[in-house]
């Protein structure tokens, strides 16, 4: 089976987007599957790079997503491919019928907060001849690093989620509904999370020598 992972995060390789995506591609590839990996925001910068971008879709038998969260939706690079994947598929017959799949993951602590632009990625699949294969959805996206066993619990349940999708995947089926809840499952306490991204914010406050503390409001009225 030919495999799409699209990383639709503009920070590349850099990103916990990618992380997550290429320990989903690795694990299919283990099933047997072949995933190739492609940069949305790098592709687009070019006619020849949103073409050959295209093309990869159209020869896949599954197509994945792996972007972080932005304002509820998705980037706005892969939103514009997205774009011109309907565009190209509303006037060209496509060969086939690729699945999609999606790994998503937000600064909220709460993993609903994707539900929209998972809902979104769905609706692009109906309307344009894909097959749904489920998504897999997180929150605290923001404590994710370079390694995922640095984490409380040692990432065990992300690890465990990715692991049953990425066989199912392979296998030609969807990610199961035990995927997607495990994964969405917090890493830490709310507590512990906010305690960790306030100090983060502190850190950065420093070492971008800001004074101003970071409730500061000089815009608001009233």
């Amino acid at each position: 089976m030919n495999a799409l992972l699209l990383v639709g995060s503009p920070k590349g390789r850099k990103s916990a987007s990618c992380l997550l995506g290429s320990i989903l591609a690795e694990g299919m590839r283990k099933h047997g599957a072949m995933v190739s990996e492609e940069f949305v925001h790098e592709g687009l910068r070019s006619e020849d790079g949103i073409a050959r971008l295209l093309d990869s879709v159209d020869a896949a038998d599954l197509v994945i997503f792996a972007f972080p969260l932005y304002i509820d939706s998705l980037p706005a690079p892969l939103t514009r491919l997205l774009e011109r994947i309907a565009e190209r598929r509303a006037r060209i017959a496509p060969a086939g019928s690729p699945r999609l799949a999606v790994v998503v993951q937000c600064g909220f602590p709460e993993a609903h907060q994707c539900g929209t632009a998972v809902g979104i990625c769905r609706l692009f699949a109906d309307r344009t001849g894909m097959r749904w294969a489920g998504a897999l959805a997180m929150g605290m996206g923001g404590s994710v690093g370079g390694d995922l066993k640095k984490l409380p619990g040692g990432g065990k349940n992300i690890l465990e989620a990715i692991g049953m999708a990425s066989e199912s995947l392979a296998n030609g089926g969807a990610i199961p509904e035990a995927a997607t809840a495990m994964f969405a499952k917090p890493l830490m306490p709310r507590w512990m999370y906010t305690l960790i991204g306030n100090f983060g914010w502190r850190m950065q406050l420093r070492k971008n020598k800001a004074r101003r503390p970071l409730t500061y409001r000089p815009h608001s009225q009233g």
